[in-house]
C-alpha cells in the first residue's frame, strides 16, 4: 500500500479508460471506482432547499437598500429635469421682457400711460406665476413618471 499522504502516480493505459485501469489493477478494482462511490455518497446526501423562502428573506433583507437606490435614483431624475428645465429660462425671460416691452409702447400710444403699464405689470405678474408653476411641477412630473416601485414579499 502507498503512504495515505503522498499522491499516487497512477499511469493509464494507452487506451486512456479509467474502466480499463481499474479492470487491470488489484489496488483500484479492491476500492472501487470513485466516481460510484461520489455518486453514491451525493444519492445519500440530498438537500432540502427552500426556495420560496430563500426568495422571500433575501428580498426582506435588500429592500431597504434597494429603497434607497430608488430614492437616489429619483433624486437625480429631479435634478436633472430641474436643471434641464432652468437651461432655456434667461432666454425665455428675455424674449418676455422684449415683447413686453413692445406692448407697453403699443398700449401706451392708445392708453394713457398709467392704464398701460398697469396692464403690463399684471401680465408680468400673470407669466410669472405660470413660470413658478411650471417650475414647481417639474419635481411632481417627475415623480409620476419614475415613481420607485415597491416590493412586496410573496
Amino acid at each position: 500500500m502507498t503512504d495515505e499522504r503522498q499522491p499516487r502516480q497512477v499511469k493509464l493505459p494507452e487506451s486512456g479508460s479509467v474502466e480499463t485501469h481499474v479492470a487491470e489493477c488489484a489496488e483500484c478494482a479492491a476500492g472501487g471506482l470513485p466516481a460510484e462511490r461520489l455518486d453514491g455518497l451525493l444519492h445519500r446526501s440530498v438537500v432540502r432547499v427552500d426556495a420560496a423562502g430563500m426568495a422571500q428573506r433575501t428580498l426582506l433583507r435588500v429592500q431597504p437598500e434597494m429603497a434607497r437606490l430608488a430614492s437616489a435614483a429619483f433624486w437625480r431624475h429631479v435634478v436633472r429635469g430641474v436643471v434641464l428645465a432652468l437651461l432655456p429660462l434667461p432666454l425665455v425671460l428675455a424674449y418676455d421682457a422684449y415683447v413686453l416691452r413692445l406692448v407697453y409702447d403699443l398700449i401706451s400710444a392708445l392708453l394713457p400711460s398709467a392704464i398701460a403699464l398697469y396692464l403690463v405689470a399684471s401680465y408680468a405678474a400673470f407669466v410669472l406665476f405660470l413660470c413658478a408653476a411650471t417650475y414647481a411641477a417639474i419635481p411632481l412630473l417627475v415623480a409620476r413618471g419614475a415613481r420607485p416601485r415597491q416590493i412586496s414579499p410573496a
